[in-house]
Protein backbone atom coordinates (compact mmCIF):
# COMPACT_ATOMS: atom_id res chain seq x y z
CA UNK A 1 0.00 0.00 0.00
CA UNK A 2 1.11 3.06 -1.04
CA UNK A 3 1.04 6.68 1.04
CA UNK A 4 -1.64 8.14 -1.47
CA UNK A 5 -3.92 4.79 -0.61
CA UNK A 6 -2.89 5.23 3.13
CA UNK A 7 -4.48 8.61 2.90
CA UNK A 8 -7.54 7.41 0.90
CA UNK A 9 -9.19 5.15 3.22
CA UNK A 10 -10.30 7.86 6.03
CA UNK A 11 -13.14 9.12 6.99
CA UNK A 12 -15.22 10.35 10.26
CA UNK A 13 -13.69 12.24 13.38
CA UNK A 14 -13.73 12.72 16.82
CA UNK A 15 -11.27 13.62 19.82
CA UNK A 16 -12.48 12.46 23.26
CA UNK A 17 -11.32 12.70 26.76
CA UNK A 18 -12.73 11.18 30.20
CA UNK A 19 -11.54 11.55 33.59
CA UNK A 20 -12.37 9.99 36.56
CA UNK A 21 -14.94 11.07 39.14
CA UNK A 22 -12.91 12.25 42.55
CA UNK A 23 -12.05 9.62 45.17
CA UNK A 24 -12.84 10.16 48.89
CA UNK A 25 -11.18 8.88 51.98
CA UNK A 26 -11.47 9.94 55.29
CA UNK A 27 -8.03 11.92 55.58
CA UNK A 28 -7.07 12.63 52.15
CA UNK A 29 -8.98 13.69 48.67
CA UNK A 30 -7.20 11.75 45.68
CA UNK A 31 -7.81 12.77 42.26
CA UNK A 32 -7.41 9.42 39.92
CA UNK A 33 -6.90 10.22 36.09
CA UNK A 34 -8.54 7.45 34.00
CA UNK A 35 -7.55 8.49 30.04
CA UNK A 36 -9.45 7.51 26.98
CA UNK A 37 -8.71 9.63 24.16
CA UNK A 38 -9.16 8.90 20.66
CA UNK A 39 -8.19 10.32 17.25
CA UNK A 40 -8.83 9.99 13.43
CA UNK A 41 -6.15 10.31 10.63
CA UNK A 42 -9.19 12.46 8.58
CA UNK A 43 -9.18 14.68 11.71
CA UNK A 44 -5.64 14.98 12.06
CA UNK A 45 -4.70 15.47 8.39
CA UNK A 46 -4.45 19.16 9.01
CA UNK A 47 -1.58 18.78 11.68
CA UNK A 48 0.62 16.95 8.77
CA UNK A 49 3.97 18.85 7.92
CA UNK A 50 7.12 17.79 5.73
CA UNK A 51 10.01 17.28 7.85
CA UNK A 52 13.84 17.57 6.38
CA UNK A 53 16.58 16.46 8.51
CA UNK A 54 19.81 15.39 7.81
CA UNK A 55 18.92 12.16 9.14
CA UNK A 56 14.86 12.26 8.33
CA UNK A 57 13.01 12.87 5.41
CA UNK A 58 9.55 12.29 5.17
CA UNK A 59 6.40 13.94 6.65
CA UNK A 60 4.90 13.63 10.12
CA UNK A 61 0.54 14.08 11.20
CA UNK A 62 0.26 14.21 14.91
CA UNK A 63 -2.98 12.39 15.68
CA UNK A 64 -2.89 12.25 19.85
CA UNK A 65 -0.45 15.18 21.20
CA UNK A 66 0.79 15.22 24.70
CA UNK A 67 -0.46 17.80 27.41
CA UNK A 68 2.96 18.09 28.89
CA UNK A 69 1.11 19.96 31.78
CA UNK A 70 -0.73 17.21 32.75
CA UNK A 71 0.07 14.20 35.02
CA UNK A 72 1.46 11.13 33.06
CA UNK A 73 0.07 9.29 31.30
CA UNK A 74 0.49 11.78 28.70
CA UNK A 75 -0.42 9.74 25.59
CA UNK A 76 1.21 10.96 22.01
CA UNK A 77 0.50 8.93 18.63
CA UNK A 78 1.53 10.23 15.23
CA UNK A 79 2.25 9.16 11.75
CA UNK A 80 5.89 8.98 10.10
CA UNK A 81 5.60 9.18 6.38
CA UNK A 82 9.30 8.24 5.51
CA UNK A 83 10.45 8.65 1.80
CA UNK A 84 11.68 5.97 -0.56
CA UNK A 85 14.91 4.68 -0.34
CA UNK A 86 15.84 6.65 2.51
CA UNK A 87 17.85 5.32 5.98
CA UNK A 88 16.92 6.43 9.43
CA UNK A 89 19.51 6.08 11.43
CA UNK A 90 20.25 3.85 14.56
CA UNK A 91 18.78 5.66 17.61
CA UNK A 92 17.11 5.80 20.62
CA UNK A 93 14.08 7.50 22.70
CA UNK A 94 13.72 8.17 26.44
CA UNK A 95 9.83 6.67 27.10
CA UNK A 96 8.44 3.49 26.47
CA UNK A 97 7.16 3.31 23.09
CA UNK A 98 5.26 0.66 20.35
CA UNK A 99 6.10 1.63 16.13
CA UNK A 100 3.27 0.03 13.90
CA UNK A 101 4.25 -0.36 10.27
CA UNK A 102 0.96 0.19 7.92
CA UNK A 103 2.13 0.98 4.82
CA UNK A 104 5.34 0.15 2.17
CA UNK A 105 8.06 -1.86 2.97
CA UNK A 106 11.97 -1.79 4.36
CA UNK A 107 13.85 -3.58 6.66
CA UNK A 108 14.24 -2.54 10.74
CA UNK A 109 17.77 -3.59 11.58
CA UNK A 110 18.06 -7.02 10.05
CA UNK A 111 14.49 -8.05 10.00
CA UNK A 112 12.28 -7.28 6.82
CA UNK A 113 9.28 -5.07 7.85
CA UNK A 114 5.56 -6.94 7.38
CA UNK A 115 2.68 -5.26 7.13
CA UNK A 116 1.06 -4.32 10.93
CA UNK A 117 4.29 -5.38 11.93
CA UNK A 118 4.47 -4.37 15.88
CA UNK A 119 7.82 -2.76 17.73
CA UNK A 120 7.87 -2.46 21.03
CA UNK A 121 11.55 -0.44 22.69
CA UNK A 122 12.22 0.27 26.16
CA UNK A 123 13.80 3.86 27.55
CA UNK A 124 17.38 3.92 25.88
CA UNK A 125 16.92 1.30 23.93
CA UNK A 126 18.85 1.71 20.53
CA UNK A 127 17.08 0.21 17.58
CA UNK A 128 17.44 0.37 13.32
CA UNK A 129 18.47 1.39 11.35
CA UNK A 130 15.21 1.99 9.41
CA UNK A 131 15.14 1.76 5.98
CA UNK A 132 12.35 2.50 3.25
CA UNK A 133 12.50 0.87 0.09
CA UNK A 134 10.82 1.96 -3.05
CA UNK A 135 7.39 2.87 -1.97
CA UNK A 136 8.28 4.48 1.57
CA UNK A 137 7.17 3.50 4.45
CA UNK A 138 4.67 4.35 7.08
CA UNK A 139 4.35 3.87 11.01
CA UNK A 140 2.76 4.97 13.88
CA UNK A 141 4.89 6.04 16.70
CA UNK A 142 2.58 5.52 20.31
CA UNK A 143 3.97 6.42 23.14
CA UNK A 144 2.11 6.09 27.03
CA UNK A 145 4.45 9.44 27.77
CA UNK A 146 4.93 11.69 25.33
CA UNK A 147 8.50 12.45 23.73
CA UNK A 148 10.43 14.71 21.50
CA UNK A 149 13.18 13.74 19.07
CA UNK A 150 16.00 11.18 18.73
CA UNK A 151 19.51 10.47 20.08
CA UNK A 152 21.40 8.84 17.26
CA UNK A 153 24.14 6.28 17.35
CA UNK A 154 27.06 5.98 17.65
CA UNK A 155 27.63 10.08 17.70
CA UNK A 156 24.99 10.42 20.54
CA UNK A 157 26.30 7.57 22.32
CA UNK A 158 27.75 9.73 25.52
CA UNK A 159 23.59 9.97 26.45
CA UNK A 160 22.58 6.64 26.29
CA UNK A 161 22.43 4.94 29.75
CA UNK A 162 23.88 2.12 29.76
CA UNK A 163 23.58 0.02 32.95
CA UNK A 164 19.39 0.01 32.79
CA UNK A 165 17.45 -2.97 31.84
CA UNK A 166 16.26 -2.67 28.40
CA UNK A 167 14.05 -4.33 26.40
CA UNK A 168 12.78 -4.57 22.38
CA UNK A 169 9.97 -6.86 20.90
CA UNK A 170 8.59 -7.31 17.47
CA UNK A 171 6.37 -9.33 16.08
CA UNK A 172 3.61 -8.81 12.98
CA UNK A 173 0.23 -11.05 12.50
CA UNK A 174 0.42 -14.85 11.35
CA UNK A 175 -2.02 -14.47 8.68
CA UNK A 176 -4.30 -11.27 6.83
CA UNK A 177 -8.02 -10.73 6.40
CA UNK A 178 -9.91 -8.52 3.42
CA UNK A 179 -12.50 -6.35 4.69
CA UNK A 180 -14.97 -8.63 2.62
CA UNK A 181 -13.42 -11.77 4.43
CA UNK A 182 -13.94 -9.86 7.77
CA UNK A 183 -17.15 -8.89 7.17
CA UNK A 184 -18.15 -12.82 6.75
CA UNK A 185 -16.41 -13.72 9.91
CA UNK A 186 -18.80 -15.98 12.46
CA UNK A 187 -16.91 -15.30 15.69
CA UNK A 188 -14.35 -13.43 17.65
CA UNK A 189 -11.02 -14.13 16.32
CA UNK A 190 -7.71 -13.28 18.79
CA UNK A 191 -4.33 -13.52 18.35
CA UNK A 192 -1.37 -13.36 20.61
CA UNK A 193 1.08 -11.13 19.03
CA UNK A 194 3.91 -10.38 22.04
CA UNK A 195 3.35 -12.59 25.14
CA UNK A 196 2.86 -11.19 28.45
CA UNK A 197 5.83 -10.82 30.07
CA UNK A 198 7.03 -9.65 33.93
CA UNK A 199 6.02 -5.88 34.00
CA UNK A 200 2.77 -5.73 31.79
CA UNK A 201 4.42 -5.67 28.35
CA UNK A 202 1.70 -7.41 25.68
CA UNK A 203 0.38 -7.40 22.33
CA UNK A 204 -2.60 -8.47 20.52
CA UNK A 205 -4.85 -8.57 17.11
CA UNK A 206 -8.28 -9.07 17.31
CA UNK A 207 -11.16 -9.63 14.69
CA UNK A 208 -14.65 -8.84 15.28
CA UNK A 209 -17.32 -10.03 12.91
CA UNK A 210 -20.01 -7.11 12.13
CA UNK A 211 -21.73 -5.88 14.69
CA UNK A 212 -20.43 -7.74 17.88
CA UNK A 213 -18.58 -6.87 20.82
CA UNK A 214 -15.67 -8.24 23.13
CA UNK A 215 -14.14 -7.23 26.42
CA UNK A 216 -10.86 -6.45 25.45
CA UNK A 217 -7.90 -8.62 26.13
CA UNK A 218 -7.53 -10.30 29.35
CA UNK A 219 -4.19 -9.74 30.65
CA UNK A 220 -3.01 -10.47 34.37
CA UNK A 221 -0.79 -7.24 34.56
CA UNK A 222 -2.75 -3.95 34.44
CA UNK A 223 0.09 -2.49 32.61
CA UNK A 224 0.62 1.12 32.02
CA UNK A 225 -2.00 1.80 29.85
CA UNK A 226 -3.29 0.49 26.04
CA UNK A 227 -3.14 1.67 22.63
CA UNK A 228 -5.62 0.46 20.33
CA UNK A 229 -5.14 0.97 16.55
CA UNK A 230 -8.11 0.04 14.14
CA UNK A 231 -6.57 -1.81 11.15
CA UNK A 232 -9.69 -2.90 8.84
CA UNK A 233 -13.14 -2.16 9.48
CA UNK A 234 -14.50 -0.09 12.21
CA UNK A 235 -14.66 0.45 16.05
CA UNK A 236 -17.77 1.89 17.89
CA UNK A 237 -16.37 3.92 21.15
CA UNK A 238 -17.87 6.88 22.85
CA UNK A 239 -20.89 7.64 20.06
CA UNK A 240 -18.27 7.73 17.15
CA UNK A 241 -17.64 5.09 14.98
CA UNK A 242 -13.68 5.07 14.29
CA UNK A 243 -12.47 4.07 10.94
CA UNK A 244 -8.70 2.24 10.05
CA UNK A 245 -5.86 3.57 11.79
CA UNK A 246 -7.53 5.74 14.76
CA UNK A 247 -6.00 5.14 17.50
CA UNK A 248 -7.28 4.73 21.18
CA UNK A 249 -5.47 5.22 23.93
CA UNK A 250 -6.88 4.04 27.14
CA UNK A 251 -5.38 4.26 30.92
CA UNK A 252 -4.73 1.17 32.78
CA UNK A 253 -7.27 1.93 35.44
CA UNK A 254 -10.12 1.85 33.00
CA UNK A 255 -12.16 -1.05 31.25
CA UNK A 256 -12.71 -0.70 27.32
CA UNK A 257 -15.45 -2.64 25.29
CA UNK A 258 -14.65 -3.53 22.11
CA UNK A 259 -17.55 -3.18 19.51
CA UNK A 260 -17.33 -3.75 15.91
CA UNK A 261 -18.98 -1.34 13.04
CA UNK A 262 -20.99 -2.70 10.28
CA UNK A 263 -18.09 -4.08 8.51
CA UNK A 264 -16.24 -6.23 11.61
CA UNK A 265 -13.26 -5.04 13.22
CA UNK A 266 -9.60 -5.69 13.09
CA UNK A 267 -7.90 -3.78 16.06
CA UNK A 268 -4.20 -4.11 17.51
CA UNK A 269 -4.20 -3.89 20.94
CA UNK A 270 -0.82 -2.42 22.56
CA UNK A 271 -0.22 -3.03 26.43
CA UNK A 272 2.94 -0.72 27.61
CA UNK A 273 4.38 -2.15 31.09
CA UNK A 274 3.56 -1.00 33.93
CA UNK A 275 6.31 1.06 33.95
CA UNK A 276 5.46 3.44 30.93
CA UNK A 277 2.51 5.23 33.04
CA UNK A 278 4.90 7.42 34.42
CA UNK A 279 7.66 9.15 32.36
CA UNK A 280 11.40 8.18 32.21
CA UNK A 281 12.44 11.09 32.39
CA UNK A 282 11.23 12.62 34.95
CA UNK A 283 12.11 9.89 37.33
CA UNK A 284 15.75 10.91 37.11
CA UNK A 285 19.12 9.24 35.59
CA UNK A 286 18.08 5.19 36.70
CA UNK A 287 14.38 5.83 35.93
CA UNK A 288 13.41 5.25 39.84
CA UNK A 289 11.78 7.92 41.64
Amino acid sequence: MTFSAVWGIFSNIEIHFAFSKLNYSENDLLEELILIVQQTLEHARPTRRDVVKPQFLGSVTDLIVPDNAAPAPRPQSFLVEQSPNWTLPTHFHQEHQFQVFVAGNGTLGKKPIERLAVHYASPHSGYGPLISAGDGIAYFTLRAVGDTGAWYLPEQREHLLLRIKKLQAHAAPASYVSLEQLGSMAQPLQETLIEPIAGGLAAWMLRLPPNQSSPAPACSQAGGGRFYVVTLGSLLSAGDELPALATVFVSSEESFELRAGQDGLEVLVLQFPAAAASSFVEAGPTGEP
